[in-house]
């Protein structure tokens, strides 16, 4: 399996036309209903740069001309260093990696049973994302730990990211805790991911505002993600959602390059749809699909590159729901350009994370990367001369040179899909794909030795962890 991808040819959704009336339509509600803006410092700024700001009501109005200024000065290619360079992301317009996700709680395959999260379980899902060749972004698995104080929860999950863990790894964007991640990430030597949330509709919360401030300040690039669900806090029409959405992050890119100019910008829909019958999220929804990979393209229409969180499934467990419900969505957004997709682990939505669903999902993201990177058509992988040797049945071509040259680069192969024959595989336990994934899961988590933070480094950020727990009042 492959670190990254390289996109061969990209899905477009909609036309270049459909594109430029979304674009349209969002400078129309930029100009006109704008965005509310909830943090005074970014309302002063935004007004100094001639928008038309109501302090009262923290709503700002943007001009087209500055917003699309805007939009040139976001950087199309830019590199997120890792602790080791390996490791680094280098995001620009044709490249996808794959990445971990992590849900509330954990989900045992083996038994059934819905587990809170701990430090151990923690750590074991960041050493299976560190061991997996093609999961570029590693996760903690869990959002809240059971084993630690409340207030130093979302500090610890980064911690443990960067201990287990040489890959890049993202901080919450949850009061004070991504200044403490960011500044633990900087200890460790490497770049860490940032993201914020809009309040749909067409609205930015102050909390958010602060953390895009300090990131900026840190010169890191920011991941803005909307969540413009359609019929709940957008229109019920996709297209609609895709305004708001569009709006959303468009509006908050302006503040970013006033505040440091050339600041990359990753583009990210969250808009996930509900399920108006119930009320529930639906995460698997092949429309959540649509809109992910309609968001890549128009992030591909700015030059902006663009991250997900997903792909997601409303199966409670890992079965062929999830497995359909997955598969579609890593397809269409990696066919369409997203440059970090990061979905692998999670079932029920986000609320649970499983091990097996982890390895499973970087099955699939292998199978979508080989997918995307399509055919290679040249005069040595036409085969020509081959062809006229070879000739006619009952001939073969297992023996010769090229096929022993060609097989592996052009064919994916499976970890832990079943092949072979059906009375070998019976013989064999009749294991399933689920069963092959806890098996691997438990071999890696036996036997793979992450490489360990420089005693320096740990050390700090041990530091700087009792330093944020001092900062909530908690002592050792």
């Amino acid at each position: 399996m492959s670190f990254s991808y390289r996109v061969k040819k990209f899905l477009d959704i909609v036309s270049e036309e459909e594109i430029e009336k979304i674009h349209e339509a969002t400078l129309e509600i930029l100009n006109d209903v704008g965005l509310v803006i909830m943090d005074r410092y970014s309302l002063q700024l935004l007004e100094d740069a001639g928008c038309n700001v109501d302090f009262d009501k923290q709503i700002v109005r943007f001009s087209p001309e500055l917003v699309e200024n805007s939009i040139k000065k976001c950087p199309s290619d830019f590199v997120m260093h890792a602790r080791n360079p390996k490791y680094d992301l280098n995001f620009n317009p044709q490249t996808v990696y794959f990445g971990g996700c992590g849900g509330m709680n954990i989900y045992d395959s083996a038994t059934g049973e819905v587990k809170k999260g701990t430090t151990k379980e923690a750590k074991d899902a960041v050493i299976l994302c560190d061991a997996l060749d093609n999961i570029a972004r590693t996760t903690p698995g869990v959002g809240f730990l059971y084993d630690v104080p409340k207030e130093i929860v979302m500090e610890t999950l980064v911690a443990i990211s960067l201990k287990y863990s040489e890959k890049i790894t993202t901080v919450y964007s949850m009061g004070k805790s991504a200044e403490w991640g960011i500044r633990m990430a900087e200890a460790c030597g490497e770049d860490i991911l940032v993201g914020v949330s809009s309040a749909s509709p067409l609205g930015w919360d102050k909390s958010q505002i602060d953390i895009l401030k300090f990131a900026v300040k840190e010169g890191l690039p920011l991941n803005l993600q909307s969540q413009a669900s359609p019929g709940a806090v957008a229109p019920a029409t996709l297209a609609g959602s895709l305004v708001v959405m569009n709006a959303e992050v468009l509006g908050l890119t302006v503040l970013i390059e006033l505040l440091r100019p050339n600041t990359p910008v990753m583009y990210s829909c969250f808009s996930m749809p509900i399920d108006m019958r119930s009320g529930s999220t639906a995460g698997g929804a092949v429309e959540f699909g649509m809109l992910t990979a309609i968001s890549a393209q128009i992030a591909r229409y700015y030059k902006m590159t663009s991250l997900i969180y997903q792909p997601q499934t409303d199966s409670k467990v890992p079965d062929e729901q999830a497995g359909y419900e997955k598969a579609l969505q890593w397809a269409l957004s990696a066919m369409s350009g997203i440059n970090c997709i990061c979905g692998a682990g999670i079932i029920d939505g986000q609320n649970l994370w499983s091990k097996e669903q982890l390895l499973i999902d970087a099955e699939i993201a292998g199978m979508v990367g080989r997918l995307i990177e399509g055919i290679t058509i040249t005069d040595e992988t036409l085969a020509m001369d081959l062809i006229k040797e070879v000739g006619h049945f009952p001939a073969h071509y297992l023996g010769k040179s090229h096929t022993r040259r060609y097989w592996k680069s052009e064919q994916f192969i499976p970890v832990l899909s079943v092949r072979g024959f059906f009375d070998e595989w019976f013989k064999n336990g009749s294991k399933t794909a689920i069963d092959n994934a806890r098996e691997r899961a438990e071999e890696i988590l036996k036997n793979y030795e992450p490489v360990p933070l420089p005693s320096e480094s740990e050390k700090e950020l041990d530091k700087i962890l009792k330093m944020a727990a001092k900062s909530y009042g908690i002592s050792e």
